[in-house]
């Protein structure tokens, strides 16, 4: 079954993964129509990837029929609107991490799924890296050994990835409805965290909920195969530099700490990103490559001691993480695969995010 589409937003992410995937996956998904607010951006892409319907807004594409699906990659802020649009109408919904900002449009989420009876998928891509797959199938039996958990992140963003040009942009979207998201998305802060300062929504939005998050999925999914009970208490969390740096810290049952850090370094070029656990043990390891790169392995290491040696096991993993989540979307909808990444995993991930947050102001 091909399922028929529709894009809302065409940024980065649009751009540089889920519309160049989703068109090469033609025998099971159709591009049908694109919502974006940029003319300049969406006759582009449309001429691009061949796509014959074009909207200003999601309301019109939902309001014109003819979809399967929806693919969400517009402005944190809208995600809850529109993916609660979407399923009001009666579509399944692939949406951009983070799913919303606020547990309670988090909780309206999954209502609304369970009434529709659609497939919700969150995008955290990096649970379906087939890395992260072989570290599931690799851990112990539980997290009765485990020690330590690590997360570390720095990240220098797009720009060393692409041309100049290379993404398009427009600056003919309206002045107001820009005003207008972002109002939106420092409301849901406000709501979320207590303000929606400058700082603040740079803070929680972009940084914990648009990027911390991914590696705080992952770190969930290893907990939950190791059967810890989650959420884990939060116990520590700061941001400085503006927003631009985070971290957070949990306690296991055990008294094992997870800590985690993401830092924004725009002048480095130098992405770094790792995930480890400790055990008394043996130790397992991801090292994840820029995911604007593709075809660049995610390498999963662990190692454990065999006498007077240590066994090491390592895989390269090539397969790209945004595609096969696409995969697994169209497997959710067709044949009714249970979904990896439902509003439920996104919730708790939101969940905890949120608590980091306000122990930094404690």
């Amino acid at each position: 079954m091909t399922v028929r589409v529709g894009v809302v937003g065409g940024g980065l992410v649009a751009q540089a993964e889920h519309l160049p995937y989703l068109s090469s996956l033609r025998d099971r998904f159709s591009v049908a129509a694109l919502a974006e607010p940029s003319r300049t951006v969406r006759e582009a892409l449309a001429a691009r990837y061949g796509i014959e319907e074009m909207y200003a807004d999601d309301r019109s594409m939902l309001d014109a029929g003819g979809l399967d699906a929806v693919v969400v990659c517009s402005p944190h802020g809208t995600h809850a609107e529109v993916v609660l649009a979407a399923l009001d109408a009666g579509l399944h919904v692939f949406t951009e991490k983070p799913m919303c900002i606020t547990l309670a449009d988090a909780d309206a989420i999954v209502a609304a799924r369970d009434r529709a009876g659609k497939v919700v998928q969150v995008g955290t891509m990096k649970r379906y890296d087939p890395a992260v797959e072989a570290m599931l199938d690799a851990l112990p039996g539980s997290a009765g050994d485990l020690r330590y958990v690590s997360v570390v992140v720095n990240d220098p963003e797009f720009e060393p990835f692409f041309e100049p040009g290379e993404i398009v942009r427009g600056d003919d979207v309206p002045r107001e409805l820009i005003d207008r998201t972002r109002r939106a998305e420092s409301e849901q802060v406000e709501q979320a965290v207590g303000s929606g300062g400058e700082d603040v929504v740079r803070a929680f939005s972009d940084s914990f909920l648009g990027s911390l998050l991914h590696d705080l999925s992952v770190v969930h999914g290893m907990l939950e195969r190791l059967g810890e009970p989650l959420p884990a208490r939060v116990v520590a969390g700061d941001w400085w530099n503006e927003g631009r740096a985070v971290y957070g810290a949990m306690r296991l049952q055990n008294g094992a700490r997870v800590d985690g850090t993401w830092i924004q370094v725009l002048e480095t070029f130098e992405y770094r990103e790792t995930i480890q656990f400790m055990f008394a043990d043996e130790v397992h390891s991801l090292e994840f490559p820029s995911p604007w790169l593709k075809q660049h392995p995610t390498v999963y290491r662990r190692s454990r001691r065999d006498g007077r040696t240590v066994d090491v096991r390592i895989v390269n993993a090539y397969d790209e993480a945004f595609r096969r989540e696409l995969l697994h979307f169209h497997d959710c909808i067709v044949d009714g695969t249970p979904c990896r990444t439902p509003p439920e995993g996104a919730r708790l991930d939101i969940e905890v995010l949120t608590q980091m947050f306000l122990a930094a102001s404690r």
